[in-house]
């Protein structure tokens, strides 16, 4: 009966064991290349959305703006119609502003035909990290900038205060 291992280190005398290591080694370093570039990854089939509101500060619209701006209606962005919420309450009032008058004083005075409004909408998104996605894509911030429009109008405004639902 012949040895398993031969003098010469061979396995039944036909293959070297420091080579059948170095197969070994081999296949498993390609088992996990295949497996860390090929394979995919399981992700979640259902992602939850959570709902925050924020109101948009606008000043200085006509009376047909503050007309059709109304509760239920769709807020989407302007730049790339994304979807940013609903509207849930609308505030309006006067527009007051300074004035100089002849002798270099200034008086504060209601501007005539010219409202400002406060929109409540409601949004459903992402909250990660204190930072707030309408639609999951659009970040919004208090005191940012923002251009919207309804089914009725297009406005901008500004990001008054914002949090959680």
């Amino acid at each position: 009966m012949k040895k398993i291992i031969d003098e010469n280190g061979r396995l039944f005398g036909r293959v070297s064991i420091l080579d059948l290591f170095v197969l070994l080694i081999a296949l498993v370093l390609a088992f996990a290349v295949y497996s860390r570039f090929f394979t995919k990854e399981a992700t979640a089939t259902a992602a939850t959305n959570d709902t925050f509101t924020y109101q948009i500060f606008v000043t200085g619209v006509r009376q047909q703006t503050v007309d059709a701006l109304r509760a239920g209606d769709t807020v989407y962005e302007n730049d790339d119609n994304t979807l940013i919420g609903t509207i849930t309450d609308v505030e309006v009032g006067e527009v007051s502003q300074e004035y100089a008058l002849s002798d270099g004083s200034y008086v504060l005075a209601s501007s005539e035909n010219r409202y400002q409004v406060i929109l409540t909408v409601e949004a459903s998104g992402l909250v990660s990290g204190g930072r707030y996605y309408a639609s999951r894509t659009y970040e919004l911030g208090a005191g940012a900038p923002l251009t919207f429009y309804t089914k009725y109008c297009s406005t901008s405004g500004t990001v008054w205060s914002i949090g959680e639902a």
